[in-house]
């Protein structure tokens, strides 16, 4: 079965097989606010246009800009480079977040006679909070502008950079109408290009992009694979629909392949499913190992710059590896013994173990991203409150337990330990406190190893020094009978 009708409908036919064999696939996402030049530096850049790239999407054409993920590609040293442009308005961001999944370093635009804007900075965060440091910036539109201005919008540009990963990022003065400073840009995104760790082991896995029927080949499903390897003629499923499908064709760069593995860029022709039921979010993957989910739980550490604290029970917008989804988030603290303790709120700058209630099931793995917005505010102001990964992808129902601290008094010595007052009131109630653990004020960790008279006190064994009339503290957790859904 030939693949031939992606060069037809999708691509222009410019780029031969057997100039990018042997080649290094490597993915670089295309950032920037709306209007900065995206597409028309990846014009400059491309030698071969695939799915929806430069802007041919027909709502692209209609809207005048980049309203879906876009991919083209070129060649550059040993590597055969997909530019994934993502689109830069504000109502997009979505796709933005499903881009940065799936690339390898980025170039992030910024118009030389606007400067960066909002929706630039979001897009700093999410290169960062994903861990994509193989940056370069491209200061376009400077054929617009005199060279102080340049210099005021590169400055600029460094200062949002600054205390991120992105933080020394090379700037490039380039004109992507001129094609003045191209040849520049590609020397120092090759400077910064590194031969990614690809896992060919694992099971196949290939987040789904885009699903379309073609007449001829049937549905199509194009995407980077993730992990391992897939063949013309395997099984495979598309979750978290659970549809079982038959891979028929796998075309990479407009030739037809026989395999495909973890980081090549391709269209896969499948039996077994229509495209309208496919969706961004949608998996494939070997039959059996990926598995759906409504709830999760994430370490997440909170945006510093963004303003707003968010309380549990927040309604959020949640990114879980590709999809963008509603979500309840609940604030936790380990109690210990799959326990947790409710937290009121979190404010930019914290770090917090979650609890996300999900609109509908998504495929979720541990140590998967996610990344936590609020969307529904409005553009002008920073919408990304933080980022994280995946601890548990199917938690269940998680309990949930009340806290209550109790402040004792160190006494005096006793043998290896401290009599400690006030924890106990009685020699029985002493008695239960034994191998609890406990803190002193300056930080120092300790152990209840015995009661010690008949008013509650205790003799507690620290981890260091302490002093007499240091206050101790001990944390009781008691189980509240309810859980999150």
């Amino acid at each position: 079965m030939s693949l031939q009708w992606i060069e037809k409908d999708f691509i222009f036919p410019c780029l031969c097989f057997r100039l990018v064999a042997g080649l290094i696939p490597i993915h670089v996402g295309l950032l920037g606010h709306v209007d900065h030049g995206k597409t028309e530096l990846a014009r400059a850049l491309s030698e071969y246009v695939s799915t929806a790239g430069l802007d041919r999407h027909p709502q692209a054409r209609e809207r005048g800009m980049t309203i879906d993920l876009g991919f083209t590609f070129f060649r550059l040293d040993g590597f055969l480079v997909t530019l994934v442009d993502a689109p830069g308005h504000a109502d997009l961001v979505r796709n933005v977040v499903a881009g940065a999944n799936i690339i390898d370093a980025a170039i992030l635009v910024v118009a030389a006679d606007e400067g960066p804007k909002v929706q630039t900075g979001e897009h700093v965060l999410i290169l960062h909070m994903f861990g994509v440091s193989s940056v370069v910036v491209a200061l376009n539109k400077i054929d617009l502008v005199d060279e102080e201005r340049v210099r005021m919008v590169e400055e600029s540009v460094r200062r949002i950079l600054k205390g991120t990963i992105l933080e020394g990022a090379p700037v490039v003065h380039v004109s992507a109408a001129t094609g003045k400073g191209l040849d520049e840009l590609k020397r120092r995104l090759l400077e910064v290009l590194k031969p990614p760790e690809r896992n060919v082991n694992g099971s196949f896995v290939m987040p789904i992009d885009h699903a379309f029927h073609v007449r001829g080949a049937g549905t199509v499903l194009t995407g980077t694979v993730h992990r391992g390897v897939v063949r013309v003629g395997d099984a495979a499923e598309v979750m978290p629909l659970g549809l079982k499908v038959k891979v028929r064709s796998i075309q990479s760069a407009g030739e037809e392949r026989s395999e495909a593995k973890a980081g090549d860029r391709v269209g896969i022709a499948v039996t077994g499913v229509e495209p309208e039921k496919v969706y961004r979010g949608c998996y494939l993957g070997a039959p059996g190992t990926l598995k759906a989910t409504s709830s999760i739980m994430a370490k997440v550490k909170f945006n510093r710059l963004f303003k707003y604290a968010l309380r549990s029970g927040s309604d959020v917008h949640l990114t879980v590896g590709m999809p963008t989804i509603p979500a309840k988030m609940y604030l936790l603290r380990s109690g210990g013994e799959g326990v947790y303790v409710p937290v009121e709120e979190v404010r930019g700058g914290g770090e917090m173990l979650c609890y996300f209630a999900l609109s509908r099931p998504v495929v979720a793995e541990e140590g998967m991203p996610v990344l936590v917005s609020k969307l529904d505010l409005p553009p002008t102001v920073l919408r990304i409150a933080g980022g994280g990964r995946v601890t548990d992808a199917d938690p269940g129902k998680v309990k949930l337990a009340s806290e209550k601290v109790k402040i004792g008094v160190v006494r005096m010595r006793r043998g290896r330990g401290w009599v400690v007052s006030g924890l106990a009131s009685s020699r029985v109630g002493a008695e239960k406190l034994i191998g609890e653990g406990v803190k002193a004020a300056r930080g120092v960790r300790g152990r209840v190893v015995e009661a010690f008279g008949g008013r509650g006190d205790v003799v507690v064994e620290f981890e260091g020094e302490v002093g007499e009339r240091e206050e101790v503290y001990l944390r009781i957790l008691r189980a509240k009978g309810g859980m999150l859904p």
